[in-house]
């Protein structure tokens, strides 16, 4: 384990210095300026993730996410690598531009999804979320909730289609430290494809538009081992890919 931090610390390092720091499950309403391009890198006990995005056309953002998830000997689990890419629509944003809609659509791995005993195979499976963005107290406090779903169509040994309702929320709380946002959140999936709630808690630095750094905790309710201590960042570059 100790081997696996220590590449997640080079791996961010190396990435930092071309990428906002956001690797929370939950999302907001928001697409990105038109034009613009965003790099997430995210490292931490349990695996590694990067996330590059497009917003190629106003209020659409498009998306590509590879996940590295470490070997667990002490638990049988291999090391493994997965992938989707996938597409973002915000249809509704409010007068003051604090909240709104959106809807996700994409084909691959739902990012909320994690399983100890099953893994998604990409070319098997399409999944799809409507993040939901409230804002409360003047906007001291942001609401995201994002409800989803996630069909398998090559599941288990029978190879069968099978189903899964993805929950996910995250409060940010504003103004107690400065430049930042106190976050938690909660997120899993019922159904059969059942994975177990998760919490996770962590501080997202915010002193610009350009780069966000964060750190987290994560664990699962029922107490075992989740995501653990992870680090992000997030850059987004000047708005040049307008078609």
């Amino acid at each position: 384990m100790k081997s696996n931090i220590k590449a997640a610390i080079i791996l961010l390092f190396l990435f930092s210095r071309s990428m906002l720091g956001q690797q929370f499950n939950t999302d907001n309403y928001l697409t990105m300026p038109h034009g613009t391009m965003t790099f997430c890198l995210t490292a931490g006990e349990r695996n590694a993730t990067f996330i590059n995005s497009f917003a190629l056309v106003q209020n659409w953002e498009f998306f590509a996410q590879a996940n590295l998830y470490w070997e667990k000997k002490e638990e049988l689990l291999p090391q493994h690598f997965t992938t989707t890419i996938y597409v973002k629509y915000m249809f509704y944003e409010n007068a003051e531009k604090t909240g709104g809609f959106a809807a996700f659509l994409g084909y691959g791995k739902s990012p909320g999804y994690y399983n100890q005993t099953q893994f998604l195979d990409r070319h098997t499976n399409l999944w799809t979320a409507v993040p939901i963005t409230i804002p409360f107290f003047d906007n001291t406090l942001s609401w995201d909730i994002m409800p989803g779903g996630i069909v398998d169509f090559d599941y288990g040994n029978n190879k069968k289609t099978a189903w899964g309702f993805t929950y996910s929320t995250r409060l940010a709380i504003y103004q107690i430290i400065p430049q930042s946002a106190i976050v938690g959140e909660y997120y899993g999936t019922a159904g059969e494809l059942y994975s177990e709630p998760e919490y996770k808690f962590g501080i997202r630095w915010e002193p610009n538009n350009t780069v966000v750094p964060a750190i987290s905790y994560s664990s699962a309710v029922n107490g075992t081992p989740g995501a653990g201590f992870e680090i992000g960042v997030v850059i987004f570059s000047p708005p040049f890919l307008k078609l």
